[in-house]
């Protein structure tokens, strides 16, 4: 005697499984592509403040207006949209820097939580990213 199914017992294996696969794999694979954007952005954030820092250092005043442009240059160069980047200094704007001192940049980026294809970014966070550069103790007295 073979065993009988009961009643109602069909499945609907090729539905389950496609239905499974895309409630899985889909967020999974949203997940991976968006990981290499968040350290894009934060390397991006790096490399803006360092660069920002470095350039006021030199120039021995805190020029917040030149600091915020080249910011923005730089955003844009590495592929930033537009008001995705703000930058930050410690010092008073105008006022000579110290020599022998410091001034810190602070670069904030907006970094998206997962982008949607179709619908544009879902979530995003800022993150922001320092840097100190020394002032030349040696330069020209102001």
């Amino acid at each position: 005697m073979s065993p009988r199914r009961g009643a109602g017992e069909d499945g609907f294996t090729a539905a389950e499984l496609a239905l499974g696969l895309g409630l899985l794999l889909f967020p999974v694979a949203m997940l991976v592509l968006t990981l290499p954007t968040w350290s894009e952005r934060q390397t991006t954030a790096r490399a803006i403040a360092h660069e920002v820092a470095r350039e006021v250092a030199r120039e021995g005043v805190c020029d917040t207006a030149a600091a915020t442009g080249l910011g923005t240059i730089m955003a844009r160069n590495l592929g930033l949209p537009a008001g995705d980047a703000t930058v930050a200094l410690d010092c008073a704007a105008g006022e000579p820097l110290p020599r022998g001192g410091s001034v810190e940049a602070a670069v904030t980026v907006a970094i998206p939580a997962v982008p949607l294809p179709g619908f544009g970014d879902v979530a995003a966070w800022s993150w922001t990213a320092r840097h100190r550069e020394p002032v030349d103790q040696y330069g020209s007295i102001p």
